[in-house]
């Protein structure tokens, strides 16, 4: 049997990022505190669960081991604007390895 794994490749809403060229440049590209989608409210789950009223955007793991788990979080993205595309890498082999390392000697004593 193949396996895979997969990847999100999120391309956010215009706003929703600082622009490339924003100062100071350690914002650049990242996400801002201040956007929300248009229309969005924090119901009182939302409140109880992260204690903001922000915005905060679903966070996106570098590789998912389901296609399931990761078409979930890209539907969950795009629900809030993102444009998202799925990945799906070359199929993986495994191999067996040994967990055991040899002891390593260590030379002189304590003092």
């Amino acid at each position: 049997m193949r396996e895979y794994v997969w990847k999100l490749d999120v391309e956010y809403p215009e706003g929703a990022l600082f622009p490339e060229d924003f100062e100071p440049a350690c914002w650049a590209g990242q996400k801002r505190a201040d956007w929300k989608p248009e229309g969005w409210e924090p119901d009182d789950e939302y409140l109880e669960r992260f204690q903001t009223e922000r915005f905060i955007w679903p966070s996106v793991r570098r590789v998912y081991l389901s296609r399931t788990a990761a078409v979930e979080r890209a539907l969950l993205l795009e629900h809030y604007g993102a444009k998202v595309r799925l990945l799906r890498s070359k199929p993986i082999e495994f191999e067996e390895r040994s967990f055991r390392r040899p002891l390593r000697v260590i030379q002189g004593g304590a003092a």
